[in-house]
């Protein structure tokens, strides 16, 4: 695998950026083994960097490394996915209701987010969608203003991506209904009615997370 863009940043930043991009892109899928020196020469660093790097993910739960093995991509049991789409939909729904209170300042970027996913939908640009897709999610939740929560809701989402990262590949129809599904999270926050707005963020849990657990 070659690349001709390199990520900013400290050796061991750029690492990091590159392979946590790779493994949420499924350019190294789940159970792909990740060794220091083919990132270190990918990325032209030494290996140093490219290990720490690999601990800061082990962290967070995307690689598992191994002995003079390597970094392997974290895969996910049955139930492990079930526990992570269950912890989403708890933080989203408790959140949604302080974003709701934030919404003049939140609306903007939202809208700016949506418009993105359109033209990558446009563009048939899968990854680029799913990503703007996660950013679009997480901005509703920072919008709670609860650090916490906003790093948890991070580690999830990024969890979730290992094991739904190929399930809009190649299905503009999946795109259309996310979009729609956004549209009117977009459209009953204009409002004032927040039953209304936490309602909507709820039936787009329960939609998501259907397509996610039929990806299994």
């Amino acid at each position: 695998m070659h690349t001709s863009a390199r990520p900013a940043g400290s050796a061991a930043q750029r690492a990091y950026d590159f392979a946590k991009w790779a493994i949420l892109n499924n350019v190294y899928a789940a159970g792909d083994v990740i060794t220091e020196g083919g990132l270190a020469h990918e990325i032209g660093v030494s290996r140093t960097p490219v290990r720490e790097a690999l601990l800061r993910l082990e962290v967070e739960g995307l690689v598992r490394l191994y002995p003079k093995k390597g970094a392997v991509v974290s895969s996910f049991s049955p139930q492990e996915a079930e526990d992570v789409l269950e912890a989403r939909v708890l933080v989203e729904n408790f959140t949604a209701s302080r974003s709701f209170a934030n919404r003049a300042t939140l609306m903007p970027d939202l809208e700016r987010v949506h418009l993105e996913m359109k033209r990558r939908r446009r563009d048939r640009d899968t990854a680029g969608f799913t990503d703007r897709d996660r950013v679009f999610h997480e901005l509703i939740v920072d919008a709670a203003g609860n650090a916490v929560l906003s790093e948890i809701y991070r580690t999830l989402r990024e969890r979730q991506t290992l094991f739904t990262s190929a399930l809009i590949r190649g299905r503009a129809n999946r795109m259309d209904e996310c979009l729609a599904e956004h549209e009117r999270i977009i459209e009953v926050l204009r409002g004032d009615d927040e039953a209304e707005f936490l309602m909507a963020v709820n039936e787009h849990l329960e939609w998501s997370t259907a397509m996610a657990r039929a990806s299994r």
